[in-house]
């Protein structure tokens, strides 16, 4: 694949540079915010050799690349005149056409500050399952200086989340990114962790409840709005041969003691009511709930907003545990069984090397986007296929109350992070089994070489 070629192409039929505000990737998408979204072309863009689909939703742009994504969009901001290496959320220096609903702008900022952690996160993850393996087996001990080395990597990223999130969400938010970063470090700074558990702690006579705030997520978020607001009203009285340190001295003065007075407990009782509805919910009608997200989270995904639950998973975590996590991942498993059932049963060559790569990538690293929109939204008798076996495994699942321990991606060497282990290993094993049977009867059977596949537009190279 040519990937300059297809971002030149992307970038002309989205109306070129200039009416792209803002561009991110995650795992498989490019997402753009656009100034117009008149001026995008869908139909062509969709139709390219090298795009899965495009989606439209969250005020974002969203054009399905697959695991090639970080290629594409690394030629897009070179042609663009920037450069990243990385995903990233970048300032908005336009004012977008499309003026987005307050629920969109959420969760495009949530999302958006999440993009940028996503490996670090998935990486950490997948670090600590291969820890909990090699301690449930015994083959180090769990006290010696090498594993607790390998335990403090594992964890640097969950215990500072704070501050990475600072950073993320006030670059997302158009404020100082490293003032957001300092916010975070300041609540887990040695003499503010010191206070915890001190009954008699104050702020100028203010008594100040000091609570651990490594992990958190909600408490940030809401500090950082702060930010953006209080350093956008600032830059506008103050001079500007003074705002370099000014500006941000007031910010930190200002935003800090607020965090820790307001911002900050508000937020962890947010966090925690969040999690003891979805502990409540897995305690009294787990099976259910297992069953209904099992069964359904897949539309999330193909709309592109399943990391607005990356919060709430992640302020589970820190809580114990994510029943949520759990839940989904029998779908995850589902997705990847209708590949193989595409990959054993469909004569058709083209869709035979469609549903292998997409198979053993879902399996290895959890990406099933290219399952989604290569083979299940492409011949849609897969869908209740998928429906079905995600909702019997979730049942399984909730039923045992079984949790995600630590953040990763559904595949088979994150299998450690869940617990109980034996009802999490039924549950996405009934799910990606039934979805091989079920798929293998009902869904690739009389399948023509070519049916339900759109034309594709190759780009020229």
């Amino acid at each position: 694949m040519n990937y300059s070629n297809l971002a030149k192409t992307i970038l002309r039929l989205v109306g070129d540079k200039e009416n792209v505000a803002e561009l991110a990737h995650c795992a498989t998408r490019l997402r753009f915010k656009l100034n117009d979204h008149a001026r995008a072309n869908k139909e062509e863009i969709q139709s390219l050799d090298g795009v899965l689909s495009v989606v439209e939703s969250g005020g974002q742009f969203q054009v399905i690349i697959g695991n090639h994504v970080s290629q594409v969009f690394s030629e897009l901001m070179s042609q663009m005149g920037g450069a990243s290496s990385a995903p990233a959320a970048t300032d908005s220096t336009n004012t977008a056409k499309n003026k987005a609903s307050i629920g969109s702008r959420i969760f495009e900022v949530i999302s958006g500050s999440f993009t940028p952690l996503l490996g670090p996160l998935a990486g950490a993850g997948m670090l600590k399952a291969v820890l909990a393996v090699v301690s449930l087996m015994n083959w180090m001990d769990a006290s010696s200086s090498s594993y607790l080395i390998l335990s403090a990597i594992a964890n640097a990223v969950f215990y500072f989340l704070p501050v990475f999130l600072g950073i993320s969400a006030a670059i997302k938010m158009g404020a100082n990114g490293y003032l957001g970063g300092v916010i975070g470090a300041a609540l887990l700074e040695p003499n503010f962790t010191g206070l915890i558990g001190n009954a008699d702690a104050t702020f100028f006579g203010i008594p100040v409840v000091a609570i651990n705030y490594s992990s958190t997520v909600f408490p940030i978020f809401i500090a950082v709005a702060g930010l953006a607001f209080l350093e956008k009203q600032l830059k506008k009285i103050c001079p500007q041969n003074l705002q370099m340190f000014l500006v941000p001295m007031i910010c930190l003065l200002v935003i800090v003691p607020l965090t820790v007075l307001i911002f900050g407990p508000f937020g962890v009782n947010l966090g925690n009511v969040v999690a003891a509805g979805i502990n409540w919910l897995s305690a009294h009608s787990g099976a259910l709930t297992g069953a209904v997200i099992g069964g359904t989270i897949m539309f999330m995904v193909v709309l592109g907003l399943h990391w607005g639950l990356v919060p709430i998973v992640v302020a589970n975590l820190a809580l114990g545990g994510s029943p949520i996590a759990a839940m989904w991942a029998p779908c995850t498993f589902a997705q990847m069984g209708i590949a193989v059932a595409f990959f054993l049963r469909s004569k058709d060559p083209s869709v035979k090397a469609i549903a292998g790569p997409a198979a053993i990538t879902g399996l290895l690293a959890g990406v099933t986007e290219p399952i989604i929109y290569g083979l299940i939204l492409r011949y849609r008798r897969a869908i209740p296929v998928v429906m079905i076996s995600g909702a019997a495994g979730g049942c399984v699942v909730g039923y045992f109350q079984t949790k995600m321990t630590a953040f990763g991606f559904h595949n088979i060497f994150t299998i450690p992070l869940f617990d109980p282990l034996v009802p999490y290993i039924i549950g996405i094993s009934l799910g990606f089994g039934l979805s091989v049977i079920l798929g293998m009867m009902f869904a690739v059977d009389n399948q023509k070489q070519g049916e339900g596949a759109g034309k594709q537009q190759t780009v020229a190279s």
